[in-house]
């Protein structure tokens, strides 16, 4: 459907951001990128895209280039309240990725006392604290992250979670599984 809007009119920055984010989330990192640079390229001011291509380039294991977009975002719409959980779930995410679980998990906490129905935002804490070896705040988050997805499994993660590279998803799993998730 992305596909034939961005036919319909490849002007529109729009169109290239829904192709890109649909790409990130099938797991399809270069092509997520490429879209959501074609956004970006067309709207340089449009701060969403930053944080999707950050959150794509984190997924994809390049946490640095994710980061990157994440404070272009910052920039370009400091005081936008309904962005910053994600800015920082995103964050947070891109720290997991580079292996930096006490930051990740900081940046989670941040993400949901700002949204406290955040699921991400949860899951991502439980993940990172359980890596981090904080139990206590792993379970608590798992718990928060299982009643906003009580279906939430391994299986689950293994796949829907866009994280691409097989050591990034093994890793988030650990720390789930860790924090209790079967």
């Amino acid at each position: 459907m992305a596909q034939r809007a961005i036919a319909h009119d490849a002007d529109d920055p729009w169109t290239h951001f829904a192709a890109g984010y649909v790409h990130m989330m099938a797991r399809r990192t270069q092509a997520a990128v490429t879209a959501l640079t074609d956004a970006i390229t067309l709207n340089p001011n449009l701060a969403i895209a930053h944080v999707i291509l950050g959150a794509a380039y984190g997924f994809g294991g390049m946490p640095q280039d994710g980061l990157h977009h994440l404070a272009i975002a910052e920039r370009l719409s400091p005081r936008d309240s309904t962005q910053q959980p994600g800015v920082l779930t995103v964050t947070g995410m891109c720290h997991f990725v580079a292996q930096r679980y006490v930051d990740a998990a900081s940046f989670e906490h941040r993400a949901v006392l700002l949204r406290p129905h955040f699921g991400a935002a949860w899951r991502t804490l439980a993940a990172a604290a359980g890596m981090a070896g904080d139990l206590d705040e792993a379970t608590h988050a798992l718990s928060e992250a299982k009643r906003l997805h009580p279906t939430l499994s391994v299986q689950w993660v293994e796949k829907y979670y866009p994280m691409t590279r097989e050591q990034d998803r093994a890793a988030y799993l650990e720390g789930l599984r860790t924090a209790g998730l079967e």
